[in-house]
């Protein structure tokens, strides 16, 4: 048998760093994504109508956000 045939496998630290990274930046997009609607909750009714939300879909979309 030559050497090739026992390539190793990925190491787990790397995995594990891998994970970890796709882990924090999904936690960022979560966190960043609550920022935007805990801003639009507190806009002026007359945006919010510009925009075509109420603030009820709002509350619905922030209560789905944290479940």
């Amino acid at each position: 048998m030559a050497l090739a045939d026992f390539a190793p496998a990925e190491p787990f630290a790397a995995g594990l760093v891998q994970t970890f990274a796709a882990w924090l930046t999904a936690r960022r997009a979560r966190r960043q994504q609550e920022a935007a609607l805990q801003t639009l909750l507190f806009a002026p009714e007359h945006r919010l109508r510009d925009l075509g939300i109420s603030r009820e879909e709002l509350v619905q979309a922030m209560e789905i956000h944290r479940k």
